[in-house]
């Protein structure tokens, strides 16, 4: 198996057809645990994911999803078809009750499922029609503030890609809403 390019904090490898996914670091068995119930309960589900096949110990064993990584869509020009998917993918993740996803009791009206990493650096696309074909890492998941997602998609863009902060209009408009940047910023400062 080879390791792949953009796991950052974990051991990620395929063979092709199959990733394996090991945790690493502080608190890896919750966050092991967390995105396995995601991606069980998210199968079957209007938001893409990754097939869950097994959860051997300290890891996810997930079915290989044929898609381009968001940053390397970003990287040769396509910022703005990227966030577009971006703001409609979020869309759907937020209209799915996160009690469903998560379990335990709805929160609030205004709590959302929240990815907890969300943004194309977690994202695969389709080559062409730069839709999204999956998801990844769930680790982070929980219920929460809905602009958390979209504030935290924004910031991998101004602290990763700042040649395609003038692209962010599409995730807002393909997300619906624009909430104002103070918001934006209290959203992000209680991420968890």
């Amino acid at each position: 198996m080879r390791q792949l390019p953009h796991g950052y904090t974990h051991d990620t490898r395929s063979d092709g057809a199959t990733v394996v996914k090991r945790y690493q670091g502080p608190s890896a068995p919750g966050r092991g645990s967390t995105e396995r119930l995601a991606l069980s309960r998210l199968a079957n589900s209007v938001v893409p994911v990754p097939h869950l096949i097994d959860a051997p110990a300290g890891a996810l064993r997930m079915r290989h999803v044929a898609g381009v990584h968001g940053q390397d869509l970003i990287a040769i020009g396509l910022a703005g078809p990227v966030l577009r998917s971006c703001g409609q993918t979020l869309r759907q993740v937020q209209m799915l009750e996160p009690a469903t996803v998560l379990g335990g009791m709805p929160g609030p009206a205004r709590v959302v499922l929240v990815h907890g990493d969300y943004g194309p650096n977690n994202m695969l696309f389709d080559p062409i029609t730069h839709t999204t074909v999956a998801v990844i890492d769930w680790e982070w998941a929980h219920a929460g503030d809905p602009v958390k997602d979209l504030g935290w998609c924004e910031w991998i863009i101004r602290m990763h890609h700042p040649e395609a902060v003038d692209q962010l209009p599409e995730l807002f408009d393909a997300y619906g809403e624009r909430p104002d940047w103070a918001r934006r910023q209290d959203a992000l400062r209680g991420r968890s």
